[in-house]
């Protein structure tokens, strides 16, 4: 709806958990830090507690993207009370639930689906949302099922994601032996005056917008009412930019929060913090608020957003190319956008680079690596590969982007053009990383679909196939 008002490709403030739109301030920075120590340590149970709205689900899609591919993955989002047991609903979360078992079954199933996952190197993350809905039955279930990593390498981890109450639970006497298992147990807290504002201008940024939109003081109004709760931030700030695009106004000051969130208020049910004082703006606050909208109307308006990635069309007619300086600016600045997250932003820059032929090789590579972050893997094949058809550039550097691009490959299941990158890697240096056990496990995997599909057409096994047909239709 607005949109195209105010320069966004997309709404910064839709109240849908997004990995794109996470904003890294400290209490996420930290959060995120403890949860890929939990999981690459191989932590049985990782707790992560928040009240509703903090970002949780936010973080964990994140954490999940980043290690996906490392991964057999469960989530049990609907959890209650009333749960007698807790198992069908984890073979559910697995595809392994197809018809109705005992608990010995059951149990006997998942056992088998732990062993055959450990067997090809891969770790099981079972994933519980609304954890604090668990009682102590489940949450004694759970600690017994995982009691199968005992004597070897650990293959089944939890993590336990809910509100407060979840710790307050977990601290009950008779909890104690499942508490002593949560290697790591961290509790999101509310922003602080300072993340409210980077948030709203990294949300703001990220959508496409460069140029600033709500004043300090409008974001110090937002902070105060919604208590630095993210979820609620959304809410108000997406109103604001509603009621500024009906008027038809270019910045979202403390006059339109004000509006917004009264207006919100008036049904009790959106849970901002009604104290008037909260509203009150003083005379030299209003008077700063003044100047900085001044300034923002002496800027030029804003050039329309694109999707596309690429480098602007021209360069100016003096200097046709970049010079090295420029590209390395661009190619720095695009590694600091990455490391935060910011995917589409880092492409642009190393877009740019990557016009200067001393950066190509480095850039291309850079933009293989956002592409797959950002969940463009196909995208990012043909970016390692443009990397890997520049000159110049030395061994180690080619065998590291072939091994990116050889990854990438297996995620998108191109079983034959993986083979040929791990090769050509084996070749150049037999010892590097896991290459050798990745070329044998595909190779195995290959034979093996390879027999499948020979005894399928040789019709030696048509009679049990037609058994389990018509058992099945029945």
């Amino acid at each position: 709806m607005y949109e195209s008002f105010y320069q966004f490709r997309v709404r910064p403030f839709t109240l849908v958990p997004d990995p794109d739109f996470l904003y890294r301030g400290e209490t996420h920075r930290l959060a995120l830090t403890t949860l890929e120590y939990g999981i690459l340590n191989q932590a049985g149970f990782v707790v992560l507690s928040g009240e509703p709205g903090m970002g949780k689900t936010t973080l964990i899609q994140q954490i999940l993207s980043e290690h996906r591919e490392h991964f057999t993955t469960g989530l049990i989002t609907n959890t209650h009370g009333d749960m007698d047991s807790l198992l069908p609903w984890i073979l559910l979360a697995f595809g392994l639930n197809d018809k109705a078992q005992g608990k010995l079954e059951s149990f006997h199933a998942f056992t088998q689906f732990l062993a055959k996952e450990g067997q090809a190197n891969r770790r099981v993350l079972l994933i519980v949302d609304e954890a604090q809905n668990l009682g102590v039955e489940l949450l004694e279930e759970l600690r017994l099922l995982s009691n199968t990593n005992q004597d070897k390498a650990p293959v089944l981890q939890i993590i336990l994601s809910g509100q407060p109450d979840l710790r307050v639970l977990l601290q009950r006497k008779d909890l104690t032996q499942f508490a002593q298992r949560v290697m790591v147990d961290y509790g999101l807290e509310p922003f602080n005056e300072a993340d409210t504002l980077g948030y709203i201008s990294h949300r703001i940024r990220v959508a496409g917008r460069e140029d600033p939109l709500f004043t300090d003081q409008a974001g110090t109004m937002i902070h105060r009412l919604s208590g630095g709760v993210p979820r609620l931030i959304n809410q108000l700030c997406d109103t604001a930019l509603t009621y500024g695009f009906a008027e038809q106004i270019k910045h979202i000051s403390t006059k339109l929060i004000s509006q917004a969130s009264k207006n919100r208020g008036k049904g009790g049910i959106l849970p901002l913090s009604g104290k008037e004082s909260f509203f009150t703006v003083t005379k030299e606050q209003d008077e700063a608020e003044q100047l900085q909208l001044a300034a923002f109307a002496t800027r030029p308006e804003p050039a329309a957003v694109s999707t596309q990635v690429k480098p602007p069309a021209a360069q100016p007619q003096e200097s046709t190319a970049p010079t090295t300086s420029e590209s390395a600016e661009w190619y720095e600045r695009g590694l600091a956008l990455k490391k935060v997250g910011l995917y589409k932003e880092a492409l642009q820059q190393f877009a740019l680079s990557s016009q200067d032929t001393a950066f190509t090789f480095k850039a291309m590579a850079q933009v293989g690596m956002c592409l797959k972050s950002a969940g463009r893997p196909t995208e990012a094949v043909n970016a390692f590969r443009k990397a890997l058809q520049t000159q110049g550039m030395t061994t180690p550097d080619a065998i590291q982007v072939r091994y990116l691009l050889a990854r990438t490959l297996e995620s998108l299941g191109r079983a034959e053009e993986t083979l040929e990158a791990y090769r050509w890697i084996r070749r150049e240096d037999p010892g590097f990383k896991d290459v050798a056990e990745r070329i044998e496990r595909l190779s195995s995997r290959k034979t093996q679909t390879a027999k499948t599909a020979t005894t399928t057409e040789t019709g030696a096994t048509w009679l049990e196939q037609l058994q389990r047909i018509i058992g099945t239709s029945r």
